[in-house]
């Protein structure tokens, strides 16, 4: 499984150079928070998405061909061969994917304005999603890996 892991690596480094650059393009307060998030968040996110469909495929001992095919959650993941049984790490990961923070970093990214008139719309005046920025995309890649490195030892 070291090409998966090795995959899962190196999205994960390409999630951290995003936010190195978001970071960057913040402390130049050139640009608008808000701009930054619509520009950046997705393409962390696109990542840290890559990275861990290669951890759930090193998890559940699959390979493949190519980025395509990559799972998104358990839910995509073939059922064990007869006679062996789901990893615990998988059965983690989807509780983290309904109930924590894996179903946040999978959830597909919403301008805030369309959030909000969404919420309005529906009588809503809150969510219970953290709202999208830096510190959030922040707080993915360190739980991702976190997660993976747990995964190593």
């Amino acid at each position: 499984m070291a090409r998966t892991r090795g995959a899962a690596n190196q999205s994960l480094y390409r999630s951290r150079i995003a936010l190195s650059a978001w970071d960057q393009a913040r402390d130049e307060e050139r640009n608008p928070d808000a701009q930054l998030t619509a520009t950046f968040l997705p393409a962390v996110q696109l990542h840290l998405k890559q990275a861990y469909g290669w951890v759930l495929l090193a998890v559940s001992g699959k390979e493949t061909a190519d980025w395509s095919e990559l799972p998104q959650t358990t839910a995509e993941l073939a059922a064990p061969d007869a006679g062996k049984s789901v990893p615990p790490e998988l059965r983690e990961f989807s509780i983290l994917e309904s109930e924590g923070w894996l179903g946040e970093m999978l959830a597909p990214w919403e301008e805030p304005g369309a959030q909000r008139a969404l919420s309005a719309s529906a009588g809503l005046l809150t969510s219970d999603r953290a709202a999208p920025g830096y510190a959030l995309a922040e707080q993915w890649v360190r739980r991702l890996n976190a997660m993976m490195d747990r995964m190593d030892d």
